[in-house]
């Protein structure tokens, strides 16, 4: 049930405030809903007091929702908590906050975008097949980061942690089962760097022998 002080007229601006992100201004949420600037203006204050939008930020800032707001209206994906990996704990039963959106959660940039991965070459860091990472375009790594490289010679790109040697690039997986790649610096474009995944499949289960 939503909270009374919710009223229709502010559930609408808040739907309307998550709707314009960015462009979400007094005067642009006055236009979207059919209010007067000033009317609007008194909502949000109303809203902001209650703890369901942030604190402003500056005279031309968006306006923007708080992590209540959105536990409250459901919208992104609960955390409900956290949940131990050494000693066992309670899970918590209520969400204690959300994930505002993808974009923020994994910290996309402009011009970043998403591969589908073939292949297991890189599940020793939890890549499965059918994951998605997100890759930054760049054309330099750090010894060490996991990129996309295009193998001129193959016309086939791959994704694998990098280390330069002289002249020579190294491309390692992930997996025991598949061998270092070398190849001549040359004959290797770097074309971005993973930042980040999307686990789509249930990593494969070990068991103890």
């Amino acid at each position: 049930m939503m909270p009374p002080e919710l009223t229709p007229t502010r559930q609408t601006l808040i739907s309307v405030i998550l709707r314009l992100g960015t462009q979400a201004t007094a005067s642009a949420l006055a236009r979207e809903m059919g209010i007067s600037k000033p009317a609007i203006t008194r909502h949000i204050d109303i809203l902001r007091d209650l703890g369901y939008v942030a604190p402003a930020g500056g005279r031309y800032a968006p306006i923007t929702l708080t992590s209540r707001a959105k536990v409250e209206l459901g919208i992104g994906i609960p955390i409900y908590g956290q949940i131990a990996a050494g000693q066992p704990t309670l899970a918590e039963q209520s969400p204690e906050d959300v994930v505002p959106d993808l974009d923020a959660l994994m910290g996309k940039r402009p011009g970043d975008f998403l591969l589908t991965v073939r292949g297991d070459s890189m599940i020793g860091i939890g890549v499965m097949p059918g994951d998605l990472v997100l890759v930054r375009p760049t054309a330099e790594v750090l010894d060490g980061e996991v990129a996309v490289v295009l193998i001129k010679g193959d016309n086939a790109a791959t994704l694998k942690r990098i280390t330069h040697f002289v002249d020579k690039i190294l491309l390692d997986s992930e997996n025991p089962e598949y061998g270092q790649m070398v190849y001549a610096t040359e004959d290797v474009q770097i074309q971005g760097k993973m930042i980040g995944k999307i686990g789509l499949h249930v990593p494969r289960s070990t068991r103890r022998r």
